[in-house]
C-alpha cells in the first residue's frame, strides 16, 4: 500500500528502495500544480494530477542508480530504470524539477557504453542490458529539458555523449553504410521498443545477421530529430560549424525517408526491408513519424490524414497495426493497442499539418479513456479504451501531460521549424 502527501503524490512502499519524491521536490510539484490549477477545466485538472503523482511515485533512489534519482516506469511490474522511457519521463517532469528532468538523462549516459549505445535498462540489481538499445530520444529530450529550464552547462556536457550516441546508430544501425536506418542487436523489437509488434513478424524480429532487417520509419526520424536537437545545442553551447554540420545530416536523412521510405499506392510512409526492397508486415503509427518532424510534404500529408480517419485503418485510437491488418488484437501487447507515446507523436503530427479537427476529435478519444480509467495504464485496448498492462505507467503519465501542456504549441516540435504548409513559396521562413 502506498502512503501519499499532499495533492496525491506517492511516496514510499515498503518493500521498495526509498521511492517517491524529496520534500523539495513536493514542493516544486504542489508549486507548479497550484499555478495551473485554475487554468484547466475539472476533468483534465485531474488527469494532470494523477499524471504527477504517477511519476513522483515511481521515483526511486538506490545503489543501482546512485548518484542519480531515478523513475521506474511502473513499481510493480518495471524494476529498474529503462532507457528512452527516461527520456520520456524527462520531458514531463522539467514542467516543474528540471534538475529531477536532467536526472533522468544523466542516470543513462553514466552508463555509456564504449560503443557509444546506451544500455537498454538498468535493474534495481545492478544487472545492465546491453545486447540492444531503445530509440535515440535522448538529443530530443535533452533539448526539450533545456528550452524548458536553459543549463547551458547541461547542454556542454551532454553535447559530446550525444554526438556518441548517433555515432552508435551510424556505425551499427545502418546509417553509415545505408543512408538509412534500422533497429538490430539481439533482437529488433526490444531494440525498437515496440517489443512483439507486428512490423517485426516474418523473421525480422530476431535475425542475427543485418540482411534481414527494415528500415524503420519512426527509428529514421528520430534520427531526424536527433541531428536537429544537436544542431540546437551547437547553437546554444557557440559551435557554428556543429550547428551546420548537424542540419545538413538532418536534411540529408529527410531526403532519403521521403526518396525511399514512401510509397505512393497506398499513401504512407512504410518500413522497408533493406535488400528486397518489400514494404515491412505492417502499417503502425510511425508511418505519421514524418509528421511529428516536419519533413513530409503537404500532398504526403494529407494522404497519410486520410488513413488517419478511415475507421478500418487508424480511427479513432491510432492502433501500434492499422485495425485492417492480419493478425491485429486490440489487446495483445504491441499488436494493435493504443500506446500513449506514439499515438501522440501521430496526432500532434497531424495537428502541425492543419488537420485540427481529426486530431483533436482523436486526441478527445484517447485523453477521455485516460481520465476515465482507473489509473495510468501501460496501453490501451484499442476498441474498448480498457487500460491494460501495468498500471501507474510512468511515459503514460509524461504523454498525458504532454496532451495537455504540449499539444497546441510548438514546445515538443520547435526544434523541426515551420511545417511545409506553412513555408511560403520562395523557401524563406
Amino acid at each position: 500500500m502506498l502512503a501519499h502527501v499532499s495533492l496525491g503524490l506517492a511516496v514510499q512502499a515498503a518493500d521498495l528502495p526509498p521511492v517517491g519524491p524529496t520534500p523539495a521536490s513536493s514542493r516544486l510539484a504542489e508549486a507548479w500544480l497550484r499555478r495551473v490549477v485554475r487554468k484547466l477545466p475539472a476533468d483534465e485538472l485531474a488527469l494532470v494530477k494523477r499524471a504527477q503523482s504517477t511519476l513522483l511515485g515511481n521515483l526511486v533512489t538506490g545503489a543501482a542508480w546512485t548518484p542519480f534519482r531515478g523513475v521506474m516506469p511502473s513499481l510493480g511490474t518495471y524494476r529498474g530504470v529503462w532507457n528512452w522511457d527516461s527520456a520520456f519521463h524527462a520531458v514531463g517532469l522539467a514542467l516543474w524539477d528540471p534538475n529531477l528532468a536532467r536526472d533522468q538523462i544523466r542516470i543513462l549516459f553514466d552508463k555509456q557504453l564504449p560503443t557509444g549505445a546506451l544500455p537498454d535498462v538498468i535493474f534495481e540489481d545492478g544487472r545492465i542490458v546491453t545486447n540492444f538499445t531503445k530509440p535515440p530520444v535522448m538529443a530530443w529530450a535533452v533539448e526539450v529539458v533545456d528550452r524548458r529550464s536553459p543549463d547551458t552547462e547541461f547542454l556542454k556536457a551532454m553535447y559530446p555523449k550525444l554526438i556518441r550516441l548517433g555515432e552508435f546508430f551510424e556505425q551499427h544501425r545502418g546509417g553509415d553504410t545505408d543512408g538509412l536506418f534500422f533497429y538490430g542487436g539481439a533482437h529488433a523489437g526490444m531494440d525498437s521498443g515496440w517489443d512483439n509488434a507486428i512490423r517485426w513478424d516474418g523473421g525480422y524480429v530476431d535475425s542475427k545477421p543485418d540482411e534481414k532487417r527494415l528500415w524503420a520509419v519512426d527509428l529514421n526520424c528520430y534520427m531526424v530529430s536527433h541531428y536537429r536537437a544537436l544542431a540546437s545545442i551547437a547553437r546554444r553551447i557557440g559551435d557554428r560549424g556543429g550547428d551546420k554540420k548537424w542540419r545538413g545530416k538532418a536534411e540529408t536523412l529527410a531526403k532519403q525517408i521521403n526518396d525511399r521510405l514512401w510509397d505512393d499506392a497506398i499513401g504512407a510512409y512504410v518500413d522497408r526491408d533493406r535488400v528486397t526492397h518489400a514494404n515491412g508486415p505492417a502499417l503502425s503509427p510511425a508511418t505519421f513519424m514524418p509528421l511529428f518532424v516536419h519533413i513530409a510534404p503537404p500532398e504526403r500529408a494529407a494522404r497519410l490524414a486520410k488513413l488517419a480517419e478511415d475507421p478500418s485503418e487508424f480511427y479513432p485510437a491510432m492502433p501500434t497495426a492499422a485495425y485492417s491488418t492480419t493478425g491485429y488484437d486490440s489487446k495483445a501487447y504491441w499488436r494493435g493497442p493504443m500506446w500513449v507515446n506514439v499515438a501522440f507523436f501521430a496526432l500532434k503530427g497531424l495537428l502541425d499539418y492543419g488537420y485540427r479537427d481529426l486530431a483533436e476529435r482523436m486526441r478527445s478519444n484517447l485523453v477521455g479513456w485516460m481520465e476515465h480509467s482507473d489509473g495510468l495504464y501501460e496501453y490501451y485496448d484499442s476498441r474498448s479504451g480498457k487500460g491494460l498492462g501495468a498500471r501507474d505507467f510512468g511515459w503514460s503519465s509524461a504523454f498525458a501531460l504532454s496532451f495537455v501542456f504540449d499539444w497546441d504549441n510548438n514546445h515538443l516540435t520547435r526544434l523541426f521549424g515551420a511545417t511545409p504548409q506553412d513555408t511560403p513559396a520562395d523557401g524563406s521562413r
